[in-house]
């Protein structure tokens, strides 16, 4: 690989390779650093992943509509005592997994033992599952990798999957999506083993995309054996902790790579390694143990059953959008970014070798399942993240064998991409920041701006650098400015936090402040962020009901969405009641895309 250097001296060197500052050739250094050993390799992504997903991780407040809503049941069940119960308000009878709202109860419940002030309303107690399995889902993709490449590509394999969108959304939240992810690198990582152990082929002769033959040890030793038996309890184990943390979803992508292999192969012997009865055994207890809690274990305490009664019918969670084939296609440039152009520059190379088992079991992993998202209707972006780490080994796999040296080919024009997302993505937060709150960070620019100079260098001088140093310059150009956007930019735009800024008010109230405690509800506007940062459960209802509610009299606020206004003092006036109006509260609602005026109202008593 070049220097930055190489071939320039004196006035002919660009600006960033004098004075001695040399960023990318020290940021390679690092790289190569990582690459010496096993040891250094996952110490360099648990690195890389923390500096990927710490900003923003404590700061965010609860995003709306999954991840607060995962957060209040998982509230909900340490409070309650019910660790069978999925639900909020008046829905019916959910049948989502256990898993993460265990592990998170169990943190919380530590936290809140130990005396943590308000350790049930902080978000990042219940975010730090999805830090830790993201981090394991960016290990087993290096370890996934070491299957079918050396240790620097199945470095950079982890490097291209934990500076992606898309970890970085499901490392940052507290959904089960980065534990989903793990469990699949882990399954298909164990797979791929003992697919290319069955196989017996030595793949000398084959082309640049071709791994070696150290997987390929007679199957009838007793080491082979051995090792087979660890890969499958590896397989059963990763099955058995996807059906723990997501549910039902996840054997989908064993089930379809599988099918795909024997239809190709036109033969299922590598099936007969998977068979351990360690794994099978806690397949079989995660499943049962699900059944049972959810026939038997599904029952209501008297506060668990008032706490949703009173919170009525809360904002639905994310379900989804309509779309037509192809929609994955164009998300997956804003989830596998930075490194998607990467992807579609490896895409013709990885199918001229599609004949290779190699690259036919990572296809395998990849292309059944997306065809079968993209056929479907409905549209969930998180569907396809599963895939990214095989796309991030064929990748990886391509710049091993120097498949992906560029030429004179004209997709290396795509890397210009880099810096004019970059710079998209710096000027709409700057923008959002400035339009809905009318302000700006000045801590944020140099960030933004270091970033974008960063992405430039990439995209500019790939053809001296080579795919792989440009490609982690170009990583490290987006951490910078996602330091700036999710820690500096995101969290101050007020208008996208409504749910704080009503809690704030509540606080604030008079009678609150005198007895500790107010009850509150709100009109039109039902999102569980709310009900989460509040001590006590809201109550949620139209304009009519929040007249009712201020009727009732004692320390009561309510808020009312703009639209409900005319119902709630139509109603008023019909009670006879006195209210006090107080300053409208405005805002974004991000999930329908429309301004909001709330308008905080007690009663003139």
């Amino acid at each position: 690989m070049k220097s930055v250097s190489a071939g320039r001296s004196g006035r002919d060197a660009p600006l960033y390779a004098r004075g001695g500052l040399r960023l990318p050739d020290r940021i390679v250094e690092l790289f190569d650093a990582g690459s010496r050993s096993d040891r250094h390799a996952c110490l360099f992504l648990v690195l890389l992943c923390l500096a990927a997903l710490l900003p923003g991780f404590f700061s965010l407040p609860p995003v709306d509509r999954d991840e607060a809503r995962f957060a209040e049941i998982t509230r909900q069940m340490v409070e309650t005592g019910n660790l069978a119960e999925t639900r909020l308000g008046w829905e019916g009878k959910r049948t989502r997994a256990f898993g993460q709202h265990w592990v998170q109860g169990a943190i919380v419940a530590a936290a809140d033992a130990v005396g943590v002030p308000s350790a049930m309303q902080r978000i990042w107690f219940y975010r730090l599952p999805s830090l830790l399995a993201a981090i394991a889902a960016v290990l087993l993709t290096y370890w996934a990798a070491l299957a079918f490449t050396g240790r620097r590509a199945a470095l950079f394999a982890g490097s291209l999957l934990a500076g992606s969108v898309a970890l970085g959304v499901a490392g940052r939240l507290a959904v089960p999506e980065a534990a989903l992810l793990a469990a699949i690198a882990a399954m298909m990582g164990a797979m791929g083993r003992l697919y290319l152990a069955e196989r017996h082929v030595a793949f000398r002769d084959a082309s640049a995309l071709d791994v070696s033959a150290r997987h390929d040890a007679a199957p009838d030793d007793v080491t082979g054996r051995q090792r087979d038996r660890r890969l499958a309890l590896i397989f059963g184990g990763g099955l058995a902790f996807g059906l723990f943390a997501k549910g039902l979803l996840t054997p989908l992508y064993v089930v379809l790579p599988l099918v795909a292999l024997v239809a190709v192969d036109r033969s299922a012997r590598f099936l007969r390694r998977v068979r351990s009865m360690g794994g099978l055994a806690l397949i079989v207890a995660v499943a049962v143990g699900w059944f049972l809690l959810r026939r038997y274990g599904a029952f209501d305490t008297q506060e668990g059953l008032v706490a949703r009664t009173l919170l009525g019918r809360v904002a639905s969670d994310y379900q989804g959008f309509s779309g037509l084939p192809g929609v994955y296609f164009l998300l997956f440039w804003g989830l596998f970014w930075p490194a998607a152009p990467l992807a579609a520059l490896a895409a013709p190379i990885v199918w001229r070798a599609r004949r290779l088992g190699s690259v036919r079991f990572l296809l395998a992993w990849v292309l059944p399942a997306w065809l079968l998202f993209e056929l479907l209707p409905t549209k969930v972006p998180a569907y396809v993240v599963p895939t990214l780490p095989a796309i991030a080994i064929l990748v990886a796999l391509a710049v091993e064998r120097g498949a992906l040296a560029l030429g004179n080919t004209k997709l290396a024009r795509l890397l210009w991409l880099w810096p004019l997302i970059g710079a998209v993505i710096a000027v709409a937060a700057l923008l959002g920041l400035a339009v809905l709150d009318r302000t700006t960070s000045v801590l944020a620019w140099p960030l933004l701006l270091i970033g974008f100079f960063a992405l430039v260098i990439a995209a500019g001088s790939v053809r001296e650098y080579g795919i792989e140093k440009s490609a982690l310059v170009a990583i490290v150009g987006m951490l910078v400015s996602g330091f700036g956007v999710m820690q500096l930019v995101l969290p101050r735009i007020e208008s996208f936090w409504l749910s704080p800024r009503l809690v704030a008010v509540a606080a604030q109230e008079r009678c609150a402040v005198q007895s500790g405690s107010i009850q509150v509800g709100a009109a039109g506007y039902d999102e569980p962020s709310l009900a989460f940062l509040l001590p006590t459960a809201p109550r949620y209802f139209d304009g009519a009901g929040a007249a009712d509610f201020l009727k009732a009299g004692g320390c009561r606020i309510v808020f009312v969405e703009r639209r409900q206004e005319a119902r709630f003092a139509r109603r008023a006036e019909a009670l006879g009641l006195r209210i006090q109006r107080g300053a409208d509260i405005r805002g974004f609602d991000y999930n329908g895309l429309r301004e909001m005026r709330l308008t905080p109202y007690r009663s003139g008593s």
